[in-house]
C-alpha cells in the first residue's frame, strides 16, 4: 500500500520550482527542529538570545510603570517560552504562546505553569504566513511580544504585510514589544550562523528529515551541506541547502530538478538599524513608543504602538 502523506502546500512546491530555490523557514519546526534551534540558541557564538535577555532584565523593572492594572502576555512564536519568565509579574494574569510547534510549546509551558501557578496560560498554534487572530482578554491589558528577531525571518518584503497584518488583528491603541537583531561586525555574524558544534547546520539539515516523513521525499540527507553567511549587500544572514550531486525527487505531484552544488535558500534573518527598523514600523502603521538596546548594541527591542 502506498504511504500516506500530506497535501503539498503551495507555497512549498511553488519555492522548490523556482529558478533560485527556496523553502519557507517555518517548515524546520517539527520538534526536532524546535530542539535543534533551542540548542542554537544556547551556543556561545549566537549573541541575539543573550542580548535580548540582557536588554529583557532591563525592561522587566519598567513594566509596572509601563502598564497599570492586570495584564495579559501574549508572546508570537515562543519556542521554549524562557524569556517571557523574565517578565513575568504578579500583575500578569493570561499567558497565551502561540507558535506554529504547539508540542513543543505545550512541553516548554510544563515549567512555567510550576513556577507562576496563579497564572491560566492557553498554548494556540499558529502559522502567520496565512490569515491569522490573535486573541485578547478584554478584563486585562493585553501585551504582545514578538522576540528573538524573528521580524528578521521574512522574505521578500513580508515583514510589512505582517506587521500589518498584526495591527489590525490586535486592533488600535495596544501595545507590541518586537525583537530586532542589528547590523554589526561581518564576522560576529558569520560565527553566530555556523556555530563550532554544528547545531545551525543540524537544524537546516532536519529540512530533509521532514521532507522525507511529511511528504515522502526519498532524499538522503548525506547528499546535502549546509552552508550560512552574511549578505553585506542584502543586510541579511542566508542559510542555504547545498546538493552535493545532481538529483531529482517528487513533492506531491511535482517534480524538482536539483543540480550539482545548486542551492536552496532555507533561512533568511534580516538585520536593520535603529533608523531602518523605525521606518518600517511607521511605514506599516506602528508608532515606536521607545527602544533599549544592549550594551555593545548588537540587538535592539523596540515597543509599538498600534
Amino acid at each position: 500500500m502506498k504511504k500516506e502523506t500530506k497535501k503539498t502546500p503551495k507555497d512549498l512546491y511553488l519555492g522548490l520550482l523556482k529558478k533560485n530555490k527556496t523553502i519557507p523557514s517555518k517548515y524546520h519546526y517539527d520538534l526536532n527542529g524546535s530542539k535543534y534551534f533551542e540548542k542554537i540558541t544556547q551556543q556561545k557564538e549566537y549573541y541575539p538570545t543573550r542580548k535580548e535577555k540582557e536588554i529583557l532584565r532591563k525592561v522587566s523593572k519598567q513594566i509596572p510603570k509601563l502598564f497599570k492594572g492586570k495584564l495579559s502576555f501574549i508572546e508570537l512564536g515562543s519556542g521554549a517560552v524562557d524569556k517571557i519568565k523574565i517578565l513575568i509579574n504578579k500583575n500578569v494574569e493570561f499567558y497565551v504562546p502561540l507558535d506554529i510547534s504547539l508540542d513543543f510549546v505545550k512541553k516548554s509551558v510544563r515549567q512555567l505553569r510550576r513556577k507562576f501557578r496563579y497564572i491560566k496560560v492557553k498554548p494556540i498554534k499558529i502559522d502567520y504566513s496565512k490569515s491569522f487572530k490573535i486573541p485578547s482578554h478584554k478584563k486585562t491589558t493585553s501585551v504582545y511580544f514578538f522576540l528573538g528577531s524573528s521580524i528578521g525571518n521574512f522574505h521578500n518584503n513580508e515583514e510589512v504585510l505582517f506587521l500589518k497584518k498584526l495591527r489590525k488583528s490586535i486592533g488600535k491603541n495596544n501595545f507590541l514589544f518586537i525583537g530586532v537583531d542589528l547590523i554589526k561586525n561581518t564576522h560576529v555574524l558569520n560565527k553566530a550562523y555556523n556555530d563550532k558544534k554544528g547545531y545551525t547546520a543540524k537544524f537546516s539539515l532536519n529540512l530533509i528529515n521532514i521532507l522525507n516523513k511529511t511528504y515522502d521525499t526519498k532524499l538522503n540527507i548525506k547528499n546535502f551541506y549546509y552552508n550560512g553567511f552574511y549578505n553585506s549587500k542584502k543586510k541579511c544572514i542566508q542559510g542555504f541547502l547545498v546538493s552535493k550531486i545532481s538529483q531529482k525527487f517528487r513533492i506531491g505531484n511535482k517534480k524538482i530538478i536539483l543540480k550539482k552544488n545548486e542551492k536552496i535558500l532555507v533561512e533568511i534573518s534580516n538585520k536593520f538599524t535603529i533608523s531602518s527598523f523605525t521606518n518600517l514600523a511607521s511605514r506599516t502603521g506602528w508608532s515606536p513608543v521607545r527602544y533599549w538596546q544592549d550594551k555593545q548594541k548588537y540587538y535592539s527591542l523596540f515597543l509599538l504602538k498600534s
